[in-house]
């Protein structure tokens, strides 16, 4: 189940007292092209957090961080499309701010309980990526960037 949030669910936490997925913040940099992703690039993270998505307005559900886990610097260079895919311990979730100010929110596409997003042609500028979870647990994980 893939679905692109409006960008105003920000706003909506700015009142609340707790803590909400703030793009603001950094996370583990990494800068790639298109043509660099061809070839898959995967990372460990632990998914999971204390930011419940409902609480702070997303249309998506699931436990997150504050801060961003990955932070892609990313340059199109060619006709790709790019993909994010969770591979995990436990039912995940995955959310992404792109370039554009766009939020990305995905469950189950990558199948066995594992998030997946495809944004189509990538542009050129920074993912904001949080690894989460449906449940407030955490769980070990990894993420792949890749081209297609």
């Amino acid at each position: 189940m893939k679905t692109l949030v409006a960008a105003a669910a920000l706003t909506l936490c700015a009142g609340a007292a707790h803590a909400c997925p703030d793009f603001s913040y950094s996370g583990y940099g990494i800068s790639a092209s298109g043509s660099q992703l061809y070839s898959a690039s995967t990372y460990q993270v632990i998914a999971g957090g204390s930011s419940d998505l409902a609480a702070c307005g997303f249309s998506g559900y699931g436990f997150v961080a504050v801060a961003p886990d990955f932070e892609l610097y990313y340059s199109q260079d060619g006709a790709y499309d790019l993909t994010f895919r969770l591979n995990t311990a436990c039912d995940s979730i995955l959310l992404i701010n792109d370039p554009n100010g766009n939020w990305w929110w995905d469950d189950d596409s990558n199948g066995n309980l594992d998030a997946s997003i495809n944004v189509g042609r990538g542009v050129d500028g920074t993912y904001d990526i949080w690894v989460g979870t449906v449940g407030a647990g955490t769980c070990d994980a990894s993420i792949t960037f890749e081209t297609f």
